[in-house]
């Protein structure tokens, strides 16, 4: 074989490589839960409304007689959606299934058999960062290193406890910035 045909075969073997490895990086992730439900990922959070792309960013799995699947990818967002079924149009009758991750074991365990440490808030509007174990001993110990910490059942969890804490300043459309408009600018201006 000579110099250009080696090339040009190299050339389409590495293109197909390429193509092989994008499609196989960008194939749809499944999340298998313990149940046996499958949700086909990305998915939005139905609290923030954040694309959930990834199989490790699901900290809980809310299953509902349905069949329906609402993933969250913050444990605080999941009981702001709990506890406000009016606010988000279900009826908690209807939940089938829940699950949460361990904070230990990375494993789905039932969130009623949980318990929870709740710090403080470190994303404006997404709530306090909230762990989730199985042992209350577990919990404890994971606390015990923050004087801000603090360590609820599942029962004890209140919407004041997951409510977002900083204000946010959210623009209505028509407040927007429009692109014919001049932005403002801070600092004073000379006469």
């Amino acid at each position: 074989m000579n110099k250009k045909v080696q090339r040009f075969v190299v050339t389409v073997m590495a293109m197909f490589l390429v193509a092989g490895a994008s499609s196989y990086l960008n194939a749809a992730q499944d999340v298998a839960l313990p149940d046996g439900s499958k949700v086909e990922l990305p998915v939005i959070c139905p609290v923030c409304e954040m694309k959930i792309e990834s199989d490790s960013a699901v900290l809980v799995a809310l299953v509902f007689a349905d069949g329906k699947i609402v993933l969250f990818d913050n444990i605080s967002e999941f009981f702001r959606y709990l506890l406000s079924p009016q606010t988000f149009g279900f009826d908690t009758n209807n939940i089938k299934k829940s699950f949460v991750v361990d904070h230990e074991s990375k494993k789905f365990i039932d969130p009623k058999d949980s318990f929870y440490v709740i710090g403080p808030e470190t994303v404006p509007m997404m709530g306090p960062e909230m762990n989730a174990f199985s042992k209350k001993e577990e919990a404890e110990k994971f606390a015990s290193g923050a004087a801000d910490k603090k360590v609820l059942a599942f029962s004890e969890v209140s919407l004041q406890d997951v409510g977002p804490r900083k204000k946010v300043l959210r623009l209505k459309p028509s407040e927007s910035f429009k692109p014919d408009q001049k932005p403002m600018t801070g600092g004073h201006t000379s006469h």
